[in-house]
């Protein structure tokens, strides 16, 4: 059986077993999701920076949508900070390890996946070997629904990324109240921190927000086609192709918009820290 091994373990999220379920449960049980959400939710995004900064909108997004269905798989579109994504690259088989144990991967729904996605996806688990956007969602999965499967699919930020979701899309239709699709990706690498387009301090962190608020709206408004003409021009989502495969998965799946739960930034998330 093919396992994937954590490679960020100890950075982005604790080593130690105790203390990284220690941290999952308090990001879970501060994560508050609203009472005016529509029953039915079919997918979310995540940050995937270290869980200081990304934990609680991770947390609150998964929290969200295990609450609206019992998940049986949840499936992951992953960003590409390695160069190795080429196409859709399906992690096939196997397990993801954690410092919380193994989480066992999607196989049955994979293959429908691969058959559907010939042109688009293939299996190809070296792709995830220094990805780090899928690794730190999946603790959070394994504490909030210890019984669900994943199935970590790598989404390069192309065209092919329609694609990818549509093919996801299909192979989940009949089974649509017990999937979630989950896009992981952070938006504007800035936050006011270092020398960017939109300068130092609270100057920078009013243009991140500006420039963030233009990616969100796109998924606000589920259109697919304008996220990555978006990122290409305001480098303002890592993980675009993730994005792009999310919001068309969801579209043919049924959704009708997104909803912003909520949005920070690393320049709030450390002055709220060390003010």
């Amino acid at each position: 059986m093919t396992v994937r091994t954590p490679v960020r373990a100890g950075m982005f999220y604790e080593s130690s077993p105790a203390s990284c379920r220690r941290h999952a449960e308090e990001l879970l049980k501060e994560a508050h999701v609203p009472d005016q959400l529509p029953p039915r939710l079919y997918g979310g995004v995540v940050p995937h920076a270290g869980w200081v900064y990304s934990g609680p909108l991770a947390a609150l997004t998964l929290k969200a949508l295990v609450a609206a269905g019992a998940r049986k798989t949840i499936v992951l579109f992953g960003a590409d900070h390695t160069g190795a994504v080429q196409m859709g690259e399906v992690y096939a088989g196997g397990a993801w390890r954690t410092p919380l144990g193994e989480a066992r991967v999607d196989e049955d729904l994979a293959q429908v996946v691969l058959a559907l996605g010939r042109s688009c996806c293939r299996a190809n688990p070296d792709a995830h070997e220094n990805e780090h956007s899928i690794e730190v969602q999946v603790p959070l999965i394994q504490v909030l629904a210890p019984d669900a499967m994943i199935l970590p699919i790598a989404v390069p930020p192309s065209p092919l990324a329609i694609e990818v979701g549509q093919a996801v899309a299909q192979a989940v239709r009949d089974q649509v109240d017990r999937v979630a699709i989950v896009a992981s990706t952070d938006l504007s690498h800035h936050g006011g921190h270092f020398p960017a387009p939109g300068g130092r301090g609270e100057v920078g962190e009013q243009w991140t927000r500006r420039n963030d608020r233009r990616i969100i709206d796109l998924a606000e408004a589920m259109d697919a086609n304008s996220v990555l003409p978006e990122t290409y021009k305001h480098m303002n989502a890592c993980g675009a192709g993730a994005l792009t495969a999310a919001i068309a998965a969801c579209q043919v799946l049924g959704a009708q918009k997104g909803i912003c739960l909520e949005y920070t930034n690393s320049y709030v998330v450390t002055h709220q820290r060390h003010p």
